[in-house]
């Protein structure tokens, strides 16, 4: 009886530790310091509207993004207070997916403010380099795009979504971090959305939206986050389907 016990018990112990894995609570993540704590509690809009277990994982999802990139600034000094501001972006697209993990992208680059961009010789808020592994953001739109946080317009977002879009096509062979099924219908629907922004006839997302997939996916990231009530009133089937995609309902979450 005692050893059917003992056995029952270490099987219960393993499937917690399985679970624990999966989550990403054992990998050896440092947590958030309490400075790090305290920058998220002045300037992060998402973080205080958290508690308990969702407090923990947003932090741990932000601790990892922190500890697992590299960071590098281009005429800027990169202090803590931007690394953790940006990982708490990244903890913000990510709290609601099982898997939260960027094993593809590496080095986030931040530059003081606009620039002008390398390859495309046009002025940038932000880009995302698949190959290279790299996140370039402005700091200052960064900042900028908290400052007014119900615009619709939040280049940390847009940029970290499409990290989040290559990064889950560059898993697929290894698992994927947006559910395949669900992504196939925001593809469907997206692809209508599109077609109705370059006719003109879009009730929401502004015109650059409807340059392609990619886009529309980040610029509907930021309207998810910033404008959800409008967003989930004006489509509320693709919303939904954003709902789901994500992990997350930000509409009913910011409801009195």
């Amino acid at each position: 009886m005692l050893i059917a016990i003992l056995f029952l018990v270490g099987a219960m112990a393993l499937v917690v530790l399985i679970a624990a894995r999966w989550a990403g609570y054992l990998r050896g993540t440092p947590g958030l310091t309490r400075s790090q704590r305290q920058v998220l509690e002045q300037y992060g809009l998402f973080y205080r509207t958290l508690t308990g277990e969702a407090r923990t994982r947003y932090e741990h999802i932000a601790a990892h993004f922190l500890d697992h990139m590299q960071w590098r600034g281009a005429g800027i000094s990169v202090v803590d207070e931007m690394k953790v501001l940006i990982a708490g972006t990244a903890a913000q697209l990510l709290h609601g997916l099982k898997q939260f993990r960027f094993t593809h992208f590496h080095t986030v680059m931040l530059f003081r403010d606009t620039y002008r961009s390398g390859r495309s010789g046009r002025m940038h808020q932000g880009e995302v380099r698949p190959s290279e592994g790299l996140i370039i953001i402005s700091w200052g739109d960064h900042v900028r795009g908290y400052a007014n946080p119900s615009d619709g317009r939040n280049v940390g977002l847009h940029e970290l979504a499409h990290a989040l879009w290559f990064e889950h096509k560059a898993q697929a062979e290894e698992g994927t971090l947006l559910h395949p099924e669900r992504l196939q219908d925001w593809i469907d629907q997206a692809d209508a959305e599109i077609e109705r922004i370059r006719a003109g006839n879009s009730t929401l997302f502004r015109e650059y939206a409807g340059t392609n997939q990619v886009e529309f996916f980040a610029v509907a990231v930021e309207y998810f986050f910033e404008q959800a009530a409008q967003f989930r009133e004006a489509d509320p089937r693709l919303y939904g389907t954003m709902k789901d995609l994500l992990g997350q309902d930000p509409a009913a979450d910011r409801r009195a």
